[in-house]
């Protein structure tokens, strides 16, 4: 009767229902994105595939700062006052995609116009100018999609957000692999590009029926101002976190050449996938950490439920992708044996501590100490930095595999650091007995 109690009661958890509709969909969506990518791999090499990761990460890194930290923003505020005041959310809901749609627009703009610059001096490869023009406007479908996910998963829109990442990924599958095939690298940009624009489509219809009635916006300067003291250390955290990541390719390039950029795009694809159930739970996470950010009891009980499913989410499969790792090697091709084995194992051992530390910042978040989660952040991702540069440059390791082993070393005393952090500093002071 205990057991049957206990399996009653987790039917009928929210926060669990919420994961298991956030997770349906995106790995299911997932799987299918990676399968395209690992064909994608095959068709263009590791050179011309290392091409491809640069033009991507350089996309992703800009849509990660073009997003303003609004769909975390958008998740917390919404999360909050959907019940004790509806009416907010059509404030919050507009703001989030003015603001996200102007900081977007200006960093396409200035991407489009740097593209010949980029390409030519500090990318050293005059060929992409057209690629990176062609995929400019790529940033912002991206931002608004980041936006409208935030949006959604505070309205606690789970189901309906599977659905839509189902069909994304049948999308980008069909896609990166047809016009890959019959246009090489611009047209697997050119799939980036249509996937993203069908993304965002299918959300704004769902939004449309979710958050009627725009005409009757209550636009409170006031409380925009609230929000973007919010979203401001979490923009600053993405804007370091974006700098770094570019600044890795622009190492492994300079130090090296574009095969071993390849190798690591190749290993970051299956990281993540890895990583990908932690990351759609990480706006599950922060909505419930937000509602339960005055309840110490509640609070605890998420945050050591949410490390253990990040923990096993991550750690399973990581373990059985270690003992497939040579057959996964070879989908790719006689051009990425060799290096790639080693490679991709230590990038999905750290996976494991990216989840876990991810929890924590979700944690740190709901109770408002993003200017800390941005000193934390800041000292991460500039040490891997300069390790990188250290294990490269003067301990002569191959670029990918000094890239990933510096990751890896960071991001375990990271973990460290905020677990400890929390437990022994925050938790204590914040969830008082009063």
């Amino acid at each position: 009767m205990n057991i049957k109690s206990r399996f009653t009661h987790l039917l009928k958890s929210q926060f669990l229902n919420d994961s298991f509709w956030a997770l349906l969909g995106s790995v299911l969506a997932k799987g299918m994105t990676l399968v395209g990518a690992i064909v994608v791999a095959r068709f263009l090499g590791k050179e011309i595939f290392g091409e491809y990761g640069t033009i991507r990460s350089t996309l992703m890194n800009i849509a990660i700062f073009s997003t303003f930290g609004l769909g975390y923003t958008a998740t917390k505020f919404i999360a909050e006052h959907k019940k004790k005041n509806p009416k907010l959310l059509l404030t919050i809901k507009f703001y989030t995609m003015r603001i996200s749609l102007t900081v977007s627009c200006l960093m396409a703009v200035l991407l489009f116009c740097s593209a010949d610059f980029v390409a030519k001096t500090i990318l050293e490869a005059p060929h992409l100018v057209l690629p990176l023009r062609l995929v400019s406007f790529w940033v912002v479908f991206n931002s608004l999609t980041t936006a409208q996910i935030g949006i959604l998963s505070g309205l606690g829109a789970y189901k309906a957000m599977a659905k839509i990442s189902l069909l994304i990924g049948i999308i980008a599958f069909v896609t990166s692999v047809l016009f890959t095939y019959l246009y090489g690298l611009n047209g697997a940009l050119t799939s980036l590009l249509l996937t993203q624009i069908c993304n965002f489509s299918l959300n704004y219809l769902k939004l449309k029926k979710l958050l009627p009635n725009e005409e009757k916006i209550d636009k409170k300067p006031s409380f925009l101002k609230t929000m973007l003291k919010f979203s401001l250390p979490i923009a600053l955290q993405e804007a370091v976190y974006a700098f770094s990541a570019w600044f890795m390719i622009l190492i492994l390039i300079k130090l090296t050449d574009y095969s071993e950029v390849g190798i690591y795009s190749a290993a970051v694809q299956w990281s993540a996938v890895v990583l990908f159930i932690p990351g759609v739970l990480r706006n599950v996470i922060l909505t419930h950490l937000s509602v339960a950010s005055s309840d110490s009891v509640f609070h605890k009980k998420i945050l050591k439920q949410t490390l253990l499913i990040n923990f096993g989410c991550t750690f399973i499969p990581f373990i059985i992708i270690y003992f497939f790792t040579d057959l996964i090697v070879s989908f790719y091709g006689e051009s990425f044996k060799g290096n790639l084995e080693t490679v991709l194992s230590i990038s999905l051992l750290t996976v494991v501590f990216i989840s876990l530390s991810n929890v924590y910042s979700q944690a740190y978040m709901s109770i408002n100490k993003n200017w800390l989660m941005f000193g934390f952040r800041f000292f991460r991702d500039i040490s891997i930095l300069i390790l990188t540069f250290y294990f490269i440059n003067t301990m002569l390791l191959t670029g990918a595999y000094g890239l990933v082993l510096s990751t890896f070393i960071v991001n375990l005393f990271f973990l460290l650091l905020m677990a400890i952090t929390f437990h022994f500093y925050i938790q204590p002071y914040k969830f008082q007995v009063k």
